[in-house]
């Protein structure tokens, strides 16, 4: 099991302790907390230098998890369900540029609000547009050797795929249950959505491609009530082996969460040395 945090490279975001001009001092943090890689945070690729960005990872001997993809969705309304055909397109043709970085970087691609709220009204014709835009995308990532994620987010976000069942579901009956697509299982969601984290984790099986780290109340961990210990006994049990990253707010304050990181690593890795 790999960990990494989250550094953004054009646009602020609250899932990092660190602005975008000192994105590379936060990949310095990173190495120095004992973390295996960086989430990076990208909205477009006008004027972005993929291979620099690489060389950054490279000297700190830090890999790349995956790319978080969401800002276009706020800042260009870019989506893949419920908007009009050349919305979709536009977005579709972003993603082909993602996963062309994600085949530089070594990362995989998320998938998380921007696939579309939808609603229980429309929940059908939501989710077979959604197919219908991800399924040249599952091909592209497939012929780069890249695999996206699927992030299950919670319903008061979003009314489509808000389980860890229905990630799966979605992929196994809607797109042909390609090697392409995994989940992305996030513990703030599935604290909200799932029955339980074991019955989660038993139904993810290999489709777990990435975990977001972050408790109850989005806080670093150790500030709500979820109870980290079994959760990741139970993954590395299941032989979880890519990569877990932090998604949390800097509270209960950012110098909490860059004292505390290093030290609660260690420790799920002492833990889970033991399974």
């Amino acid at each position: 099991m790999k960990f990494s945090g989250t550094v953004t490279l054009q646009y602020e975001t609250p899932f990092s302790a660190f602005s975008v001009a000192d994105w590379k001092t936060g990949l310095d943090w990173m190495k120095e907390s004992g973390l295996d890689g960086a989430e990076l945070c990208i909205s477009h690729y006008n004027g972005l230098d993929i291979p620099a960005v690489k060389e950054e990872l490279d000297k700190r001997g830090l890999g790349c998890s995956t790319l978080s993809t969401g800002q276009a969705r706020a800042l260009e309304g870019l989506c893949l369900s419920g908007v009009p055909k050349d919305v979709v397109e536009k977005t579709q043709e972003r993603y082909r540029q993602h996963i062309d970085a994600a085949a530089i970087l070594g990362s995989k691609v998320t998938i998380g609000l921007i696939r579309g709220i939808g609603s229980a009204a429309t929940e059908k014709q939501d989710l077979a547009e959604l197919r219908e835009a991800m399924l040249p995308l599952a091909d592209y990532a497939q012929k780069k050797g890249v695999v996206i994620i699927l992030e299950a987010i919670n319903r008061y976000e979003t009314a489509l795929l808000n389980t860890a069942e229905a990630a799966c579901d979605f992929i196994e009956n809607e797109l042909g249950n390609p090697d392409s697509v995994g989940v992305l299982w996030d513990l703030f969601h599935a604290n909200i959505e799932d029955m339980t984290f074991d019955s989660a984790i038993a139904r993810l099986g290999k489709k777990l491609q990435h975990v977001h780290i972050a408790d109850s109340n989005r806080f670093f961990p150790g500030y709500g009530h979820t109870d980290f210990a079994p959760i990741f006994k139970g993954i590395a049990q299941a032989g979880f082996q890519e990569y877990a990253s932090f998604e949390c707010f800097n509270k209960p304050t950012k110098e909490i969460l860059l004292a505390q990181t290093g030290p609660w690593v260690d420790s799920i890795r002492r833990m889970t040395a033991e399974v």
